[in-house]
């Protein structure tokens, strides 16, 4: 008697953290298909899947992971208005002092201790310092990739001087709520170890489907293009036996045996 094995599909559980790698997997496959994700995250489920631990480490739920979760240069961190959400989630307060394109000064007040805040500057000469953008003798900004692309330094000064203010007073005032993870920005400064250039590879051209009429016409053109009314004569080589080839009659390096003239006689 023959035993059927049936596969058996578990639902899942979403908004609920997940206890299941198979499970988490399947979804972190539905989701890399999905025409909204970010276009680092399409097409890979192993990358959803690690954002979505990380993400549950923290107490987000999938999505809020997909979005407020980056990994630069391997490495994981937060984007500030999640670092921040998480403080305040953990009863800390989070309040803005100061914020120009010069300076940011952020409060942090801690849950357990409400009579001494924390404070944190971060300004704009400790960025260049730091090697994260270049402050010009006229007092410009530059910051600039290897491609010679704008960066946020130089664009957003603001919000980086904002995250890198949220990054430094968090860590020391409730480093429990990001668990280790840095903020957005932090490792603007590690340089990649290796430039690789990306060549593109050869693709074939786009293959057109055509109208049956038309792929005629078209064959017809091209067959049009040679000759075929001329006959071309071709010289017909006989293969020839090797040197030591022996024939069934005994006879040496001279015939094949469909050639043997003695099978011929006999025959």
């Amino acid at each position: 008697m023959s035993e059927s094995t049936e596969i058996v599909r578990r639902p899942v559980a979403l908004g609920s953290p997940m206890t299941d790698l198979d499970a988490a997997y399947r979804l972190a496959k539905a989701l890399a298909m999905a025409g909204v994700m970010p276009n680092a995250l399409r097409g890979k489920p192993s990358d959803v899947l690690a954002l979505m631990l990380y993400g549950q480490d923290l107490g987000l739920s999938p999505m809020q992971s997909i979005q407020g979760i980056y990994v630069v240069k391997g490495k994981p961190q937060l984007s500030s208005q999640t670092w921040t959400a998480l403080a305040r989630r953990a009863g800390h307060k989070v309040r803005e002092i100061e914020s120009t394109r010069e300076r940011c000064t952020i409060e942090i007040t801690t849950k357990d201790d409400p009579e001494h805040p924390h404070r944190e500057t971060y300004t704009i000469k400790l960025a260049a310092e730091a090697g994260l953008v270049t402050i010009k003798e006229d007092g410009t900004l530059w910051a600039r990739s290897q491609k010679g692309e704008r960066l946020p330094w130089e664009t957003n000064t603001k919000t980086m001087l904002r995250n890198r203010a949220i990054s430094n007073g968090a860590k020391l005032a409730c480093p429990e709520v990001a668990l280790g993870f840095a903020i957005e920005g932090d490792y603007d400064y590690i340089p990649d170890d290796t430039v690789v250039e990306v060549v593109a590879p050869e693709v074939m051209q786009d293959v057109v489907v055509t109208e049956p009429e038309k792929a005629v016409e078209e064959i017809a053109s091209l067959v049009g293009e040679f000759d075929f009314s001329t006959a071309v004569e071709a010289e017909v080589v006989q293969p020839e036996p090797t040197a030591n080839y022996t024939c069934l009659c005994g006879a040496v390096g001279e015939h094949f045996e469909d050639d043997c003239p003695k099978a011929a006689a006999d025959a």
